[in-house]
Order: structure tokens, then sequence, then C-alpha cells
């Protein structure tokens, strides 16, 4: 056999052997001095812990392909902004690397992020999503009203992380206190909610919309030094302008555009 063969992929049969030898020679110490009884002690506390880890290795895989099939329901209410919570999640998941959070808080940006519209989802919003011309005063008012709806849906499924369910809820708040649901200020706005909202309104402005062709990338700066403070944290603002995210962002998008499906768009950026 080659090397390959008996090393394995970057190594791992090689890691397994290094990895398992102790056991092994636990197993046999048991053995000798105890008997079959020794050996069982040992080897049933592993097999339940095994079982335990396959049985979260499928929920998992299970989650992944639920939010997949939420986020393809989410665009195919909005076809004009098919792929605009995928971008979202891509970009929040740069701003949160910029910011150096930890790979649990990446990940759960990321997630927050692509599941941050999962509230349009309800029939309620059909018409006023379809739109092409401005609100009135009652249909912004409805359509304010996505960000708890999200809320509640991520919260009743169950195995959403509090975080998330919160950074769904919030991701419409305004650093100056004037946005929506709860008219939260400042850091009392959860950061995760804080990223998505840059992340958000960033994706909009790089995009077409019905009434207005997409901005600059100049011009989108512009934007974000305008309103940083009042719209957005100034200190993610000079972050996201320093690390370069939006050129990083655009070509990300560019680079998916039209190479895959939606479903596979979204377990890429799954965690």
């Amino acid at each position: 056999s080659t090397l390959t063969d008996v090393v394995g992929p970057r190594g791992g049969n090689l890691l397994y052997d290094v990895l398992s030898s102790p056991f092994v020679i636990i197993v046999v110490v048991q053995y000798l001095s105890l008997g079959i009884g020794g050996v069982l002690v040992v080897i049933l506390p592993l097999l339940v812990l095994r079982h335990s880890y396959a049985g979260r290795q499928k929920l998992a895989h299970a989650n992944r392909d639920l939010l997949a099939a939420l986020v393809k329901a989410i665009e195919t209410r909005d076809p004009y902004t098919s792929g605009h919570s995928i971008r979202v999640a891509t970009l929040a998941k740069l701003i949160a690397e910029d910011l150096g959070l930890g790979l649990k808080k990446v990940d759960r940006v990321r997630t927050a992020a692509l599941l941050h519209d999962v509230g349009k989802i309800d029939p309620v919003y059909s018409a006023v999503i379809l739109k092409p011309h401005s609100l009135t005063p009652e249909e912004r008012a409805l359509i304010q009203t996505h960000a708890t709806k999200g809320a509640d849906i991520l919260r009743d499924m169950g195995s959403m992380e509090k975080e998330l369910v919160t950074a769904v809820r919030h991701h419409h708040e305004w650093f100056d206190g004037t946005g929506y649901p709860d008219g939260l200020r400042g850091e009392d706005i959860p950061l995760e909610a804080r990223i998505i909202m840059m992340s958000d309104a960033i994706d909009a402005m790089l995009s077409d919309r019905p009434y207005r062709s997409a901005l600059s990338i100049e011009k989108v700066k512009s934007e974000l030094q305008r309103f940083a403070g009042q719209q957005f944290d100034p200190s993610i603002v000079k972050i996201v302008l320093r690390a370069k995210t939006l050129e990083r962002a655009v070509d990300l998008v560019t680079e998916w555009r039209g190479t895959q499906s939606t479903s596979d768009k979204v377990l890429s950026v799954l965690p």
C-alpha cells in the first residue's frame, strides 16, 4: 500500500492511531486486572457518547437542510431580491471576522443574517413585498413587523440559540435609537444585530432596485460615513472601510453569480 493509504487523507489515519493508542492500552490493563467487567466499564460509556454524537450530527444536517429550505422560501416570495439573504450572510461573516469575533459568534452572525428576513414568508406581506413603488404609512408599519415575526418563527423552532433569535428581532434597530421594533440605542443593540443592520443596508445599496440602479462602492462608503452614529455603529463603519470589506464582498458575489443553485449557495455559507 502507498504512504497515503497508511497515513490517510491529511494524516487522518495516523492521527486516529496516535489518539486511540492510549485507549487500547487502558482496555488491555482493565482486562488483565478486572476481566471482561473492567473492559465493559470503559467501553459502555464511550458507546453511549458515540451514539449521542451521531445523533447530534444527524440533527445538525437536518437543521442545515431546514435553514436552506427557509431561505429558499424567502427568496421565492421576492424573486427581485433573489440572493439577498445569501449576500447579507456573506458580508456579515466578513464583518464579524474583521471585528475579531470567535468562530462560534461568527457562525451565529452568519446564520442569523441568512435568516434575517424569514418573517417575510408570512402571506400577510405578499402584496407589500411585490409593490413596485413607495409604501403608504400603513404598509410601512406592516412590513416593519417582519422582524418580530421572524424572531417568533425561529423561537418556535426550539433548536435556535436565544442570541440568534434576538439578532433577527433587532436587525432594524438604529444606533441612535430611532429604529424598530424596540427603539434600542447604541450598544444596547446586540452586536450581531448591528452587524446585520449594516450588511443588510450595504447589500441594498449595492443592488439594483425598481426605483434606482445599484450605487457605486464609493457612494456606499460615503453613505456609511454619513450615517455613522445615526443608523450604523460608527466603530463598525471604521473597521469595514479600513478592511476593504465592500470590495471583498462584491468579488465574492461576482464569483458565485450563476455558478450554483440557491440551495447550494445557502449550504455553502452555513457553518
